[in-house]
């Protein structure tokens, strides 16, 4: 039993040097992705500042959009290592944070837990996305805000929408204002309604956005 307990406090000394002996050049990184961007990589260096060799079982991530690529797993003294993680935009818009779980062998809990922040930039804001009636809502025009990502688009080309189910009326951003404003009108509030609007934009880069907006009516 002695030596059981001997080895295992062995084990357990053996677990503690290896994680603390690890230096990472950065745990965190932060990217905006352009337009025309459908990946973002992040590079996570760390360094075998100790006297044993370890080795990296695997890399867990938070998010099925998340991977991660390792160029080697075993890392002698004084060598180092590359994690690289990846992050797949497909429809996602706004903040997303991601994290990397880094693991060694025989070890049950992460070494170390890396972070992908990544800003993906909404071309056309709305604020709100959707707007709604019921039977308790007075039947009144609702507002959206409407703002453009300047830096990408500067000018709505479309608005398009069912005339014969709803009334949308825009307004060009008053002076001072970042942003324009549409009204939005069901043409009757009798009847069950599900309509989208589409948004358009461009730039004279030929940079081309859009976005959706839901209306709905329960009587």
């Amino acid at each position: 039993m002695l030596h059981r307990l001997v080895s295992l406090s062995s084990l357990f000394l053996f677990a503690l040097s290896a994680h603390a002996a690890l230096i990472w050049d950065t745990t965190e990184a932060r990217i905006e992705l352009k337009p025309d961007e459908e990946e973002a990589r992040a590079v996570f260096k760390v360094t075998n500042d100790g006297d044993e060799t370890v080795r990296i079982a695997r890399v867990k991530t938070t998010c099925g959009c998340t991977g991660s690529i390792l160029n080697k797993k075993i890392i002698a003294p004084g060598e180092s290592a590359e994690i690289i993680g990846t992050f797949h935009k497909g429809k996602r818009q706004g903040l997303n944070h991601n994290k990397l779980e880094v693991f060694l062998d025989n070890q049950a809990d992460s070494v170390a837990t890396l972070h992908m922040i990544v800003q993906i930039p909404a071309l056309i804001d709305l604020q709100p996305k959707i707007i709604y009636w019921n039977a308790g809502s007075a039947k009144t025009e609702r507002s959206v805000r409407v703002k453009l990502d300047e830096r990408y688009v500067n000018e709505i080309t479309d608005i398009v929408f069912n005339r014969e189910k709803i009334a949308v009326t825009k307004e060009e951003a008053a002076a001072g204002a970042d942003f324009m404003t549409l009204r939005i009108l069901p043409k009757s509030f009798d009847h069950m309604l599900r309509e989208t609007i589409l948004i358009r934009a461009t730039s004279s880069d030929g940079v081309d956005a859009e976005t959706r907006m839901h209306v709905f009516v329960q009587p």
